[in-house]
């Protein structure tokens, strides 16, 4: 029996897998079986990945019915591993060679739940960006509002995801987010490593490029359109930048610093410096973050018009949550909305 098993949905990706596979099949940690679950593939996908199966019996290649998404594929695959612990893998991402050993690691310490940090990579091997520490801090307020890592990274014992329904099968995608907020709701804690273990693919065509993202948190309630977009402009005016970062940057000293002290955070193993290294942590995230309000929307709704910035979450619920979470907890950033809205602006 395996340790641990790897599911990596693919559709149409031909020999573009290889490199996939090739990562899996290079890991120090040999004590694994692959399963590639081919989601009605109409190219060489099938053929590519048996020849490679044929290479290396720890690798199965199971065919499904066209979903559309990963989350069937994923759903059908998880009651077939064989494995203690399951790992994720998309099938345009790589591993470097100690991935499942540093997960295997943190199982055998008592860990249910694993994330490793990730880069983004261009198909010409330029790195466009790398996952910051602050984001690699876990605790379940977090993981509410924040989606923290991707499927890639991500490990756990195996029964979990059925333990919460699985992988919430849909179009609109960000699945990863919603399955990782649903074990929180059940009690399952993460166990997060500063290692960068995962090479994402970053490129315009990806899915993650072109998912819906159809809820939104609401800043602000108006009469009409017009009234909106003069509250956007103001709000997303140069002179304002500063002082939106300040009204941030105060809510989330307080906020990590406040898990902090009740000795709820969980910091990331390579973590350096405690607790006390938070602020300074939190100006180096924000730094390099830019806040520019970029996701920011104008949506006529039931009887007005919304000025509210967009969220990648994937149920009306969820949207709800983080809604509620924020206007309770990020006091400094809803003081901000009232001073740099124009007068008459209904603040939600």
């Amino acid at each position: 029996m395996p340790r641990i098993s790897v599911i990596c949905p693919t559709y149409n990706r031909g020999r573009a897998i290889v490199p996939t596979l090739e990562s899996v099949r290079a890991q120090t940690f040999t004590d694994w079986e692959m399963l590639v679950v081919s989601d009605g593939s109409d190219d060489d996908t099938d053929e590519v990945v048996a020849e490679v199966a044929a290479e290396d019996g720890r690798i199965r290649l199971l065919r499904v019915p066209h979903f559309g998404f990963q989350a069937g594929p994923t759903n059908v695959a998880l009651p077939q591993v064989k494995g203690e612990a399951v790992a994720y893998l998309d099938h345009d991402d790589v591993w470097k060679p100690g991935h499942l050993a540093l997960l295997a690691d943190a199982f055998d310490d008592g860990a249910r739940f694993v994330a490793t940090r990730a880069r983004k990579i261009t198909a010409t091997g330029t790195v466009t960006s790398v996952a910051d520490p602050l984001t690699m801090c876990w605790h379940p307020e977090l993981q509410l509002m924040n989606p923290l890592f991707e499927n890639s990274c991500a490990a756990h014992l195996a029964g979990l995801a059925e333990s919460v329904g699985g992988w919430r099968e849909s179009e609109v995608g960000l699945e990863d987010w919603d399955l990782w907020l649903r074990m929180a709701d059940a009690g399952v804690r993460c166990t997060t490593l500063l290692d960068v273990t995962v090479d994402m693919l970053d490129d315009p065509g990806t899915r993650q490029h072109s998912l819906p993202c159809a809820h939104d948190h609401e800043i602000a309630r108006f009469e009409d359109a017009r009234a909106a977009r003069a509250a956007f402009r103001a709000l997303t005016h140069p002179r304002h930048y500063q002082a939106g970062l300040d009204a941030c940057r105060q809510d989330l000293l307080r906020w990590y610093g406040s898990l902090a002290d009740a000795g709820e955070l969980v910091l990331p193993r390579g973590w350096e410096g405690g607790p006390e290294a938070l602020p300074e942590a939190i100006d180096r995230h924000l730094g390099a973050v830019r806040m520019a309000w970029n996701n920011l929307i104008i949506e006529p709704k039931d009887g007005y018009v919304a000025l509210g910035m967009v969220l990648g979450t994937m149920t009306a619920d969820h949207a709800e949550r983080y809604s509620r979470y924020f206007r309770a907890t990020m006091s400094h950033q809803q003081a901000f909305f009232e001073d740099a809205l124009p007068a008459g602006s209904v603040v939600r």
